[in-house]
């Protein structure tokens, strides 16, 4: 008889060997060929993702700064400009994935409740809207514009734009989670959540890293307490998520991937500077080497925040690539 190629559905019957005696299936392919279409994302969705992410962590530090005291005056100011400069930017960013402007307006034709990729664009919209009023409120209140400005963003505008920054944030992980791609629908419960942690970690990093450059060290030691409260929680987090997520999570822990991640996110980029950072908080270091000590941990941080979104990227076109993945789709 001519050869002739094995039927796929014969995967789901249960294995019959020679003999006639039944053992354990191996696990099914369609033709040894990938079910799934790996994305093809760059790092320009990496940028987006890792901004998306310190966008909304500014939005919940502007509002958590006391404007009655002068150190969190300035950084509440910090915060909001920063935030407005990130959320004007990633949609050009957005964009350069797209390939053309009119494919981001088009997103915004309607909204789609079940789609994660509309609702945070539309998150995204209004984020940046919330975020400007609120800077137009500090350069009015500074006297760069005229005083009558203030009003134009409320007292409401502020928990307005903590909330849509902890949407923003846990958006950037729910876009992931919610595909058909294994190991990313294993994660549809760590991946938002690390997402969130690793968001406010990073944003209070660059906050940490803005307010040294301006004198305001004061402000500095209360955001690397926050940097260090989310940064175990997503230590946390990731350990869960490795143990949860059992093979389906080999393309993210295990490997060169998974190596890379443990050593620039995990090891370098949070536990290291939560030692810098605990170090800062027990020991009065003269200005100079504290401002070194505050750098460094800001830098770490962030290239640990950048490196953890990439890795959930490759991980995840890895996991698309695998012939088996398809037919293991997690519960």
């Amino acid at each position: 008889m001519p050869n002739l190629p094995p039927n796929p559905d014969d995967a789901f019957l249960g294995a019959v060997s020679r003999n006639g005696h039944h053992e354990t299936p191996a696990a099914p392919t369609y033709y040894d060929r990938p079910m799934l279409k790996a994305p093809h994302w760059e790092w320009n969705v990496v940028t987006y993702l890792f901004l998306g992410g310190i966008m909304g962590g500014l939005g919940l530090i502007q509002l958590l700064a006391h404007p009655e005291r002068d150190d969190e005056r300035r950084l509440k100011r910090t915060a909001r400009i920063t935030s407005f400069i990130l959320a004007a930017g990633n949609p050009a960013i957005l964009i350069t994935h797209l390939g053309r402007p009119e494919r981001f307006l088009n997103m915004l034709r309607i909204v789609k409740v079940k789609s994660p990729m509309s609702l945070g664009v539309w998150g995204l919209v209004l984020y940046s809207g919330a975020a400007g009023a609120n800077v137009v409120r500090e350069l009015a209140v500074d006297g760069v514009l005229p005083r009558w400005m203030r009003f134009l963003a409320p007292g409401f505008m502020a928990p307005a734009q903590a909330l849509l920054g902890a949407f923003t944030a846990g958006y950037t992980g729910v876009l992931l989670s919610a595909t058909a791609n294994p190991f990313w629908g294993s994660g549809k419960r760590h991946i938002p959540a690390a997402s969130v942690c690793s968001g406010l970690a990073s944003a209070s990093a660059l906050a940490s890293l803005l307010s040294t450059l301006e004198g305001n060290h004061q402000a500095v030691h209360k955001l690397e307490r926050l940097e260090m409260v989310a940064g175990a929680a997503e230590l946390l987090v990731l350990a869960d998520f490795k143990r949860a997520s059992g093979t389906y999570g080999k393309p993210f822990f295990e490997g060169k991937r998974g190596e890379r991640m443990r050593t620039y996110t995990m090891l370098a980029g949070t536990i290291a500077p939560m030692a810098l950072n605990l170090l800062g908080q027990m020991v009065k270091l003269p200005k100079p080497v504290d401002a070194v000590r505050t750098t460094v941990a800001s830098v770490l941080t962030l290239v640990g925040g950048y490196v953890l979104r990439d890795s959930l990227i490759e991980a995840g076109k890895d996991s698309a690539r695998d012939p088996h993945a398809a037919f293991r789709q997690p519960r």
